[in-house]
């Protein structure tokens, strides 16, 4: 039997009254649930174009980096993102420069792995899951976790190298408040 995901009980008090505040948020905005599916790399996730949240205007001050593969970095990488290093997209107070009216206006090709795979998340060479976002919030576990295993095996499918370079590393704390640990083998 399917149970809603349960991300409340990994998180401090006032990340469990945050989750709350924004499952009632999203609950408002997204009466009816719905699903997510993972092709090509890609996680289609039905919330984003409306809710926008991870890229637009960031709460905290630290920038949230994106690496970017070789093959990813063009002439026009400056302009579509804000960045670190050329290498690195980074999200921050200001959003997304690559955000539009209707969500990303970029080719998959060209986002960040970690736009890709959102609301997963390759963190300190583990997947986890988002816990904010509405996706996250609505999913039932085991189409949660499913899903998550084929964005794992699509992961351990690339150069080791690039596994390396597109983890992003969070603190502990960080992962708690914000992040559910799925479970799977670390990938690097």
């Amino acid at each position: 039997m399917s149970t809603q995901m349960s991300t409340a009980c990994t998180c401090s008090a006032g990340g469990s009254a945050r989750l709350a505040a924004y499952r009632e948020k999203w609950a408002a905005l997204f009466p009816d649930k719905l699903s997510m599916g993972f092709a090509n790399g890609v996680v289609s996730n039905p919330y984003c174009p409306q809710c926008r949240f991870c890229c637009g205007p960031q709460e905290e001050t630290e920038p949230f980096p994106m690496a970017l593969l070789d093959s990813q970095v063009s002439a026009r990488t400056k302009d579509d993102f804000y960045l670190l290093d050329e290498h690195t997209a980074a999200l921050d107070q200001r959003g997304c420069r690559a955000l539009g009216p209707c969500g990303c206006r970029l080719d998959n090709a060209l986002r960040p792995f970690a736009c890709n795979i959102f609301p997963y998340v390759l963190v300190n060479g583990r997947l986890y899951l988002y816990k904010v976002c509405p996706a996250s919030l609505f999913a039932e576990e085991d189409e949660a976790r499913s899903l998550g295993r084929q964005v794992h095996a699509w992961l351990a499918s690339l150069p080791e190298a690039d596994v390396r370079r597109i983890s992003i590393t969070r603190s502990c704390q960080d992962l708690a408040d914000k992040y559910l640990d799925l479970g799977l083998a670390p990938l690097c």
